[in-house]
This record gives structure tokens, C-alpha cells and sequence, in this order.
């Protein structure tokens, strides 16, 4: 009798255990596909507002209100993207999921900033096209603006490079990436720096 409960308890330990290590394979792999959702879905966004961004720029030239609510969207769309990838970190235990899309959310704040830049840029023309600000002065302020854009730009070159050496470590990622098909600045060595840039506007005003 001793024996049969003794036999019982360790037939329960075991299937303990598997059930234990069945819930953790099926978490990981929720966390897989919950990923894989993510990635494509932020990949699909950008992908659509990299089109959009060259059909804008062929455009050419745009009034200033036009270069100004296109930016206005792209910077929108980069927030979206931005909240999309927090949100999928702030839900994942996966460090090396984490740590990937830390580098993204990093090299997208960065073209955020690229997109305020011009922001800015465009809002200065407008004041001395208004007569609200000095010619002079706007040109001056722009230069100073173009000199951070530069920055701005560099290091979201930086941040690509980075996700290019993360991936070349973690290979079985890589490879998840390019199955899924998804936009290049996610995985390959594409260094543009940010965002459509007023430079690439011919503008009248």
C-alpha cells in the first residue's frame, strides 16, 4: 500500500512537471506568433508610409502647407509605430525580443525628431514668408536646425547598425524576419538617415 502511494506521488510530480513544461512551451510560442504580429504589423505601417514618403517627395514641387501636413502624418504614424512595438515590449518576458525592439523604438524616436526638425524648419519659412520673422534671421535659425537634423540623421544610422550587429548575433531572429517579409529598415544595411527631410522638397512659397 506504502508503495502504491509512494507510485501515485511521483506519477503526480511527473505529470506536474510536463504540465509545467507544456504551459511554458505554449507561452513561448504565444510569445512567438504575439511577435511575429507585432513585428509585421509596424513593418506593414512603415512600409506603407515609405511609399507614401517617395510618392510625396516625385510630387515636387509643394506649397509649404502641403511639406507641413505631410510631415505632420509622418510623425504621426511614427508615434503609432512607436506605441505599437512599447506596448508588445512592456508584454513580453523575451529578453532578446526586448532588446531588438529596444534598438527599433530607438532608431524610430530619432526619425520622429527628424520629422520635428522639419517641422520647425517649415514653420520658420512660413514666419518670414509672413513677414513675422527677418529673412535673415529665419536662414540663420534654419542653419542652426539642419546642423541637428545631421546629428539627428547619424544617429539613426547608428541605431540601424545596431539592429544590424544584434541580428547578425541572434541569426534564428534574422532568419524570423526575413520570413516574414518585412520592411527593410528592420533588417538589412539600408542608411538613410530619418525621415523625408526639407531638403528633398522643392518648395514654393
Amino acid at each position: 500500500m506504502k508503495k502504491k502511494t509512494i507510485g501515485i506521488i511521483l506519477l503526480l510530480i511527473i505529470l506536474i512537471i510536463g504540465s509545467f513544461f507544456l504551459y511554458m512551451e505554449y507561452m513561448n510560442y504565444c510569445d512567438r506568433e504575439n511577435f511575429n504580429k507585432t513585428i509585421k504589423t509596424v513593418s506593414d505601417f512603415e512600409n506603407r508610409t515609405d511609399i507614401n514618403s517617395i510618392a510625396f517627395v516625385d510630387t515636387s514641387p509643394v506649397t509649404l502647407d502641403e511639406a507641413v501636413s505631410f510631415e505632420k502624418s509622418f510623425n504621426e504614424n511614427i508615434t503609432i509605430e512607436i506605441n505599437i512595438l512599447n506596448q508588445y515590449k512592456n508584454q513580453t518576458s523575451n529578453k532578446t525580443y526586448q532588446e531588438y525592439v529596444d534598438i527599433e523604438v530607438n532608431r524610430l524616436i530619432y526619425e520622429k525628431r527628424s520629422a520635428e526638425l522639419t517641422l520647425e524648419i517649415c514653420d520658420l519659412w512660413k514666419k518670414a514668408k509672413t513677414g513675422e520673422l527677418n529673412p535673415y534671421d529665419a536662414l540663420s535659425k534654419v542653419k542652426e536646425i539642419n546642423n541637428q537634423s545631421t546629428e539627428v540623421n547619424n544617429k539613426v544610422n547608428t541605431e540601424k547598425i545596431n539592429a544590424i550587429n544584434y541580428l547578425e548575433k541572434h541569426p534564428n531572429l534574422n532568419k524570423t524576419l526575413t520570413d516574414l517579409g518585412i520592411d527593410e529598415d528592420f533588417n538589412t544595411y539600408e542608411l538613410d538617415g530619418g525621415g523625408p527631410n526639407i531638403s528633398k522638397f522643392n518648395i514654393y512659397y
